[in-house]
């Protein structure tokens, strides 16, 4: 292949492959945790083996099931074998019980007691075994759409269930009376106290269990689900249009009463007044206050972009940061390798006095050396994965797929599409747009009145009338300051998304150069450096076996290759940071 370019698979050989190596997990911590619960039911090793005898049993079913249908084993497969050994052994729990009954009421004679007991659990066991098998069935006879994986699950089930019934009643009696006539097996001895550590013991079996390699793609979809912070943004988003609403504000319509005695009827009784009052601001005002709420809620879009971006740059450094470690690593662990043989070669030299002290102590102080780099290099990967796992902020465990820094790519440049200087653009426009509804501000106000008065007595009658006003500031002064800080604040938008964007395009110009820097590094190893490194290990150990070189020139020669090699990978990791970057400011 051409430098730079390498092969992997995915898709659903990768699931397959995960997916495999997490069953290998799972089916035994499941057989496991089986047993354990058999124990903690019947209290008796003894039983808790009679009644696990039923998962062999059922396996010789579903395989045999499997293979007459022609269906390969895989992962759904694997998964019926799970439910299957959990249903198997409640045939076994049927059958146990009714023995354990008989024997306690008196029926002494064991062969009698197999004989009643299979007879009284007969009908229970074949009924257990078919309901679940029939609920399998139109699995295992499906050709709908997703048939391929439902049927692999049902056949081993309904398989499994038929060869442990079968056997259950047969193999299952024999060894009881097989247990039974040796007498009582010794109890596994788990006091009370020993319960906690056990279930110690078992906890890191299941958290490993959750642990999963992901790749840097899959890690950014799991930290925008769940990092607080993009919650957070994405709610006042959410909070920002909900205040759209908020910009048709009327004020509160006054109902009020009225009695007038000042105010005489013809018939001489004061009149009692009932009336509605709303107060209104200038329509325009209201249009104006939605666009301002409606550009509100377009900024903090624009933020919760920006935070989006600014999680993806950080999840993937993150990532790259533990694929960068995790090679360093994996070069000091080769070398560490190498010196101790050499330590242990100086160390057989020294004995039978082929060479110096000298030699033996620079030996080892290289060795000792090599090997506290590489514990330095191992608590840099931890702290790594804890850097990673701070932007995920998820409980379940995870680790790094790749096992190579990939060749990053550069976006192409433009920066009227870069969110903070849309953000900053968009701030300008507020701005400008709050300024114009305090000039708005000096508009009058509207006023409607509806009433309606009657009188008591003789000859009463009702009076109805309507009033309206308008209400004209005429101390403007506060409006007049509020209006001066609003221009002020177009300018401070403006002076803020001008010195923005000067200082995007500077940046972009010096990760720019940064780039070039470390790309030409790159280009001399994939030319040069990695062959010469290959070179200088071989033909040094060759050179030093052979007597060619001393011992200082050796190891001269292995540092230069070691120093080629880690000078590549600071060089890559500095690459892709620097495009991570670069594609930050760019969209």
């Amino acid at each position: 292949l051409p430098v730079g370019y390498t092969v992997s698979y995915g898709g659903q050989f990768e699931n397959l492959r995960t997916a495999s190596a997490r069953l290998k997990i799972a089916v035994p911590i499941a057989l496991a945790l089986i047993f354990v619960l058999l124990y903690f039911a019947f209290d008796s090793v003894k039983e808790a083996l009679i009644i696990y005898s039923a998962i062999p049993l059922s396996a010789i079913g579903g395989v045999f099931l499997l293979y007459l249908r022609g269906l390969p084993f895989s992962i759904s497969a694997g998964v019926g074998f799970i439910a299957l050994f959990g249903i198997a052994v409640l045939n076994g729990i049927v059958l146990i019980e009714e023995f354990k009954e008989l024997k306690a009421h008196g029926i002494k004679n064991i062969n009698k007691r197999i004989l009643m007991g299979t007879n009284n659990r007969l009908r229970p066991v074949l009924l257990t075994a078919a309901a679940a098998a029939l609920g399998f069935l139109p699995m295992a006879i499906s050709t709908s759409a997703g048939a391929e994986v439902q049927r692999p699950l049902a056949t081993v089930v309904v398989g499994g269930l038929v060869s442990a019934t079968a056997l259950t009643l047969i193999v299952l009696p024999i060894l009881y009376a097989m247990f039974d006539r040796q007498g009582k097996t010794p109890k596994l001895n788990i006091k009370n106290k020993a319960l906690p550590l056990f279930l110690l013991f078992l906890l890191p079996i299941l958290s490993f269990s959750q642990t999963r390699a992901i790749t840097a793609e899959q890690a950014i979809e799991i930290a925008l689900e769940n990092n607080n912070a993009i919650k957070a943004s994405a709610n006042k988003v959410t909070q920002s249009k909900q205040l759209v609403g908020s910009a048709l504000n009327f004020d509160k319509t006054e109902i009020y009463y009225q009695y007038d005695e000042n105010n005489i009827a013809e018939n001489g009784q004061p009149i009692k007044v009932f009336g509605v009052n709303q107060s209104i601001q200038f329509p325009t005002i209201y249009g104006t206050q939605r666009k301002i709420e409606k550009q509100k809620t377009q900024l903090t879009f624009q933020e919760h972009n920006v935070n989006q971006l600014i999680l993806k740059k950080e999840v993937y450094q993150a990532y790259y940061n533990v694929v960068y470690r995790t090679n360093v690593a994996k070069q000091y662990t080769y070398l560490d390798s190498l010196y101790q043989q050499f330590s242990k070669a100086a160390n057989k030299r020294y004995d039978v006095g082929e060479t110096n002290l000298l030699e033996k102590l620079t030996a080892e102080s290289k060795q000792k050396e090599i090997a506290l780099m590489l514990s330095q290099s191992k608590e840099n990967i931890e702290k790594a994965y804890l850097n990673l796992n701070k932007w995920l902020q998820t409980d379940s465990t995870y680790v790094v797929a790749e096992q190579s820094s990939p060749l990053l790519q550069l976006a192409d440049w433009n920066a009227s599409e870069n969110p903070g200087l849309q953000y900053f653009q968009t701030a300008k426009e507020l701005s400008q747009t709050t300024l114009s509804l305090e000039r708005q501000q000096l508009l009058p106000d509207l006023q409607f009145s509806v009433f309606s008065g009657t009188n008591n007595g003789i000859n009463a009658k009702n009076y109805s009338g309507f009033q309206a006003g308008v209400s004209i500031p005429i101390w403007f002064m506060a409006n007049k300051s509020k209006i001066n800080a609003a221009k002020t604040e177009t300018m401070i938008s403006d002076n803020n998304y001008q010195n923005y964007k000067i200082q995007l395009e500077s940046k972009y110009k010096s990760l720019h150069s940064d780039l070039k820097k470390y790309e030409e590094g790159i280009i001399y190893y994939n030319s040069t450096g990695s062959l010469l490194s290959k070179e200088l290990t071989i033909n040094a150990s060759k050179a030093f076996k052979n007597g060619e070189i001393d011992f200082l020139q050796y190891v001269q020669l292995l540092e230069s290759s070691s120093t080629i090699e880690i000078n590549y990978l600071q060089n890559l990791y500095n690459y892709n940071a620097t495009i991570l970057e670069l594609n930050y400011l760019t969209y």
